[in-house]
């Protein structure tokens, strides 16, 4: 439900703008009137719109106050409407007759709502995929954990390899957005991101320092080590 300033008929005047029709003086009935125009070139003859009823051939011997003649109003309207799952921003909803009125008595033109999504804390939205990055701790990353994941539709368990890096991503199929808009179901990815603390405790460094002196160098990591020598 939301607020919306609309032009109507005014109920007044029932959107004539006047009371008490009588055919305008000027145009004789006929909605025009002709002029005269000498040129040098010789005298021509225009017809215009009738300036003082608009076209329309009559006037009213009152003007309307609530209106002031002009035969509509603004007032403001709560309207409410039903969104479907799935509205992304730029989706556009038409109300049928909920616009301005027509002119001379026409139909209520549409009502057209273009909808914003505001943007999420957490998740991101692609099309129907929804993103979502994961912090790993070093150890999860290196050995691999269960970790609870939120999703649109509540909380899952995903198993996390061991040795994800930062940059990883995994699919949760049929996580992502249930448009029923257009008819698609989206899915949802994780990407992973791996955390490296900034502050150790004593036992953490002494930790990972008995860990360097391990054998952890991977093949990428031996290529790069052994190209840098021979670079030098």
């Amino acid at each position: 439900m939301f607020n919306l300033d609309v032009v109507e008929d005014c109920d007044e005047c029932h959107g004539h703008g006047g009371f008490d029709k009588v055919e305008c003086e000027t145009c004789h009935g006929t909605g025009s009137v002709t002029r005269q125009q000498n040129t040098i070139l010789g005298s021509f003859m225009s017809k215009t719109t009738c300036p003082d009823c608009k076209g329309k051939g009559y006037t009213y011997k009152r003007r309307c106050s609530e209106c002031n003649g002009k035969g509509k109003v603004k007032v403001n309207k709560k309207i409410t409407i039903n969104i479907p799952a799935g509205i992304n921003t730029g989706d556009r909803q038409r109300l049928t007759g909920k616009g301005n009125p027509g002119t001379n008595g026409g139909e209520n033109g549409d009502l057209y709502i273009e909808f914003v999504v505001k943007k999420h804390k957490f998740f991101e939205r692609d099309d129907n995929d929804i993103y979502i990055e994961v912090p790993l701790t070093m150890t999860e990353s290196i050995l691999g954990c269960k970790k609870e994941i939120p999703t649109l539709y509540g909380n899952v368990k995903i198993n996390v390899p061991a040795g994800t890096n930062s940059g990883d991503t995994q699919r949760i199929k049929g996580k992502g957005v249930d448009n029923k808009y257009r008819h698609i179901k989206g899915d949802m990815y994780l990407v992973f991101k791996v955390y490296t603390p900034d502050r150790l405790t004593r036992e953490q460094r002494d930790l990972i320092e008995r860990l360097s002196n391990t054998e952890l160098e991977t093949d990428e990591i031996k290529r790069f080590n052994k190209f840098t020598r021979e670079n030098d």
